[in-house]
């Protein structure tokens, strides 16, 4: 195994969605050996962050890796992670990276999170008591960046996030958004109700964000809340069968990244200068969208004027110096 690889414990962070043993294949084929591989499923989401941190420290290795089972990661993308951290100054406590969300549209910084193990008994000590913050690691996180202990973003896609998932979790997910993201509802909404033909995911969604907005109860970061179970079987959705492991591979999560599509109104919420491995790549994924979307006389059109528009500016704003 690749000497990088070795300085990494992989904790997956469960509630046993649909995907985490495709979550754990992926992370096999990337090189890390199983008994490096430690599955987490302590509720609430505070808990297992603790339970995460220990497992970590008690495995020893200078790197802890934190990724949710509802992320399938691309290939080399841990590899790439770790060598970004060995590159960051000492005091540095966690890096993360993007994923491809499917409810976003987008590239979002989720579902994975490298900790320097050294600073891990820190991290502990800031998590926050159950119920006082909808965003428990965010928190704690900003905690540490207050106390002089900094986290560093690498600005590439490792993997996508949210894809393949029960039903169940879809509608929790949805639900929970409503709250942390309602001032992203134009996004979501506009994503979610375009696509809903084509992926029950998205109906599952649209029914979530509805009910929560509805909802006057007190909601957390913990799956086994009984709100989202009580409101999931009212709406009436059955429930989908587990994935075979067997038809999912390192070459499958490229491939779904290289076709991924981005709703044009991401890049009103998210900058589109962010997200991607290079603005070069993100110039290129939304070419190919317009080009499926409008055809390649839409394109065209719109490529010449957004010229003439940044020329038009770029002359006004000489002339008026």
């Amino acid at each position: 195994m690749s000497g990088v690889l070795d300085n990494v414990t992989v904790i997956i962070r469960s509630v046993r969605e649909r995907t985490e043993e495709v979550c754990k294949k992926l992370i096999l084929e990337q090189g890390i050996n199983e008994e490096d591989i430690h599955i987490v499923r302590e509720v609430p989401f505070s808990k297992s962050m603790k339970v995460s941190f220990e497992t970590g420290i008690k495995q020893g290795k200078k790197w802890t890796l934190c990724i949710d089972a509802d992320v399938l990661l691309k290939r080399d993308s841990i590899k790439t992670l770790v060598r970004f951290a060995d590159q960051q100054r000492e005091n540095v406590c966690e890096v993360q990276a993007f994923v491809l969300d499917k409810f976003f549209s987008g590239p979002r910084q989720a579902g994975n999170h490298l900790y320097r193990t050294s600073l891990l008994p820190e991290v502990i000590k800031r998590i926050p008591e159950e119920g006082t913050d909808i965003r428990p690691e965010t928190y704690t996180i900003a905690r540490m960046n207050e106390d002089g202990y900094p986290w560093e973003l690498m600005t590439n896609v490792i993997g996508i996030h949210d894809d393949e998932q029960y039903n169940m979790d879809v509608y929790r997910k949805a639900f929970v958004q409503a709250v942390k993201h309602l001032d992203r509802a134009e996004l979501l909404v506009t994503h979610w109700k375009k696509n809903v033909h084509k992926d029950q995911d998205f109906l599952i969604a649209l029914r979530a964000f509805s009910d929560s907005i509805k909802n006057t109860e007190e909601i957390y970061i913990n799956s086994e809340q009984n709100l989202y179970k009580q409101k999931f079987e009212e709406a009436g959705f059955e429930e989908k069968a587990p994935l075979n492991t067997d038809e999912f591979s390192l070459d499958m999560i490229e491939e779904r990244i290289d076709v991924w599509e981005i709703d044009e109104k991401y890049y009103s919420h998210y900058p589109d200068s962010q997200g991607l491995d290079s603005r070069r790549q993100s110039r290129l994924r939304r070419f190919k969208s317009s080009l499926r979307n409008r055809g390649v006389m839409n394109t065209t059109l719109l490529i010449v004027g957004t010229a003439f528009k940044k020329v038009g500016k770029t002359m006004t704003r000489r002339i008026t110096e």
